[in-house]
């Protein structure tokens, strides 16, 4: 495929180490299969680094039926609706942040697996993370200094809103690094597979309607709108901060999982008509 003009207007960069895009493919089959997954989906096929091994591996499984692909660039997609012609593997084309969810999530529950774009990637794995009900895992490869956030605990480097929001639901964990010599055209960063793993339940219970959950969003931003200076610095409610008697001198990278389950209870308590 003549793709190396398109790869950099989607920021995209291939994988082309084939050791590593069998790790990932075998991993997420592994992981679908483990989790009881009913459909596997893929981001970004690309040149098929991932979806290659992911067809073999599927063969026979609960999951051969079951395999959709979304690729946004035109000429990619062709590639892979005349590769699969007679296939049960869809395609569907568009940016996966604008395609209907009916349409990559048909059958639930639902494994992932994504070399995402470095452009796009934080966004599509909100997307994703939102669907935690009917998606269980996901193996997804982003930049390593996205990663790095998204494991990031208590006090760590990284630490941030986004890594507070995905750890309350998924569990975090490294599957391998990978080094730029590892894409065409090489990346000036490097990467990391991370497995997000779905939590019997969440640390604290901000989805039992949609104001907790918009309570909870804006607890985080507010914290950590300014995150080197003190809570008490920044805090915009104090009387939640005082009810909650968490150490006003903290960070909010420090926080730990109780209390941010104090800060949360008493917004919802005293911000009641906020």
């Amino acid at each position: 495929m003549a793709t190396q003009g398109r790869r950099r207007a989607f920021g995209q960069h291939f994988l082309k180490d084939q050791s590593i895009s069998h790790e990932i493919a075998q991993t997420a089959v592994d992981q679908a299969l483990k989790h009881q997954c009913k459909a596997l989906l893929e981001i970004g096929p690309g040149q098929g680094a991932i979806t290659e091994p992911l067809l073999e591996r599927i063969q026979g499984t609960s999951l051969s039926d079951q395999f959709c692909i979304v690729e946004r660039d035109p000429r990619i997609a062709q590639f892979w609706i005349e590769k699969l012609r007679g296939s049960s593997t869809r395609l569907e084309l568009g940016d996966f942040l604008e395609v209907a969810q009916e349409k990559w999530m048909r059958q639930k529950p639902l494994a992932v697996v994504s070399n995402l774009p470095y452009s796009a990637g934080t966004a599509i794995l909100v997307r994703l993370a939102r669907e935690f009900v009917h998606i269980p895992v996901m193996v997804l490869m982003f930049q390593a200094e996205v990663a790095k956030r998204l494991m990031a605990g208590p006090s760590e480097s990284g630490r941030g809103s986004l890594s507070v929001w995905i750890q309350n639901v998924w569990d975090v964990t490294s599957l391998r690094h990978v080094p730029p010599k590892a894409f065409s055209p090489p990346p000036q960063v490097d990467s990391e597979v991370v497995i997000l793993t779905r939590r019997a339940l969440p640390h604290i219970a901000v989805f039992e309607s949609p104001v907790h959950e918009k309570k909870w969003e804006s607890l985080l931003k507010a914290c950590f709108a300014h995150r080197r200076k003190m809570l008490r610095s920044t805090f915009p409610w104090p009387e939640v901060l005082k009810a909650s008697g968490v150490d006003p001198t903290l960070r909010a990278e420090a926080l730990d999982w109780p209390q941010w389950e104090k800060l949360f209870q008493n917004s919802m308590d005293l911000l009641k008509n906020g």
